[in-house]
């Protein structure tokens, strides 16, 4: 998301330090002819043929992760990179972070909530990602990275997650079709990320999601 500043820092997080998704209303200025193109509606490369759950998955030895997978929404192109040697007792939880993460991008470019958030993350995750939601822009095209680059689960406690948002090539998309990058995206082209998940009465959910007002 365009955090803390991803919008507002991820398209500058609400034009301040922001400690997570909140992307940008701060303006910025006008991008150039050779920024990205808005071109239209969002539209998943991938398509969910059910809808997304909360249950970690009972199998003993769950199946390994991809390491690089890329999801296009309108003209935002939303990277996830994970590490390669994820844990089995981890995979279950990066699951559900992964299309935490997706979900976050499909946010940003759309500029509201995707659907898939509510049902994986706590209302406080899902209310910090609302705020990458920027007033007088209609959507964000470009890219956003997100590597995680530690995991740690406690098991049958939480899971730590550390990594960082690229959030250089974020531009944003006024209602005339004129184009600007955020100051704050400017100022801050990545930005380390943290989150938690931990247990909840039907499986798993994002209870912690921060960007840290820092390079990464």
């Amino acid at each position: 998301m365009k955090h803390a500043s991803v919008k507002r820092t991820s398209a500058g997080l609400a034009c301040a330090t922001l400690v997570a998704v909140s992307l940008a209303a701060c303006g910025g200025s006008d991008a150039t002819a050779a920024l990205p193109r808005y071109t239209g509606p969002a539209t998943p490369s991938t398509t969910a043929t059910t809808a997304p759950t909360t249950a970690e998955p009972t199998a003993t030895r769950p199946a390994a992760l991809p390491a690089h997978s890329t999801y296009t929404y309108g003209g935002l192109k939303v990277v996830v990179n994970l590490p390669k040697d994820i844990s089995s007792a981890s995979r279950p939880r990066m699951r559900i972070f992964s299309v935490v993460l997706r979900g976050a991008g499909q946010t940003i470019a759309e500029n509201k909530l995707a659907p898939s958030l509510p049902p994986l993350a706590t209302a406080k995750v899902v209310k910090y990602i609302k705020t990458s939601i920027e007033e007088g822009s209609v959507a964000t095209v470009g890219s956003m990275i997100f590597t995680v680059s530690t995991i740690h689960t406690s098991t049958p406690g939480a899971t730590w997650i550390t990594g960082c948002l690229d959030q250089s090539k974020l531009v944003q998309v006024r209602k005339d079709g004129s184009r600007y990058v955020d100051a704050n995206v400017k100022r801050l082209p990545t930005l380390a990320m943290t989150a938690t998940i931990r247990p909840v009465s039907l499986g798993a959910k994002v209870t912690g999601y921060d960007f840290v007002d820092k390079a990464c």
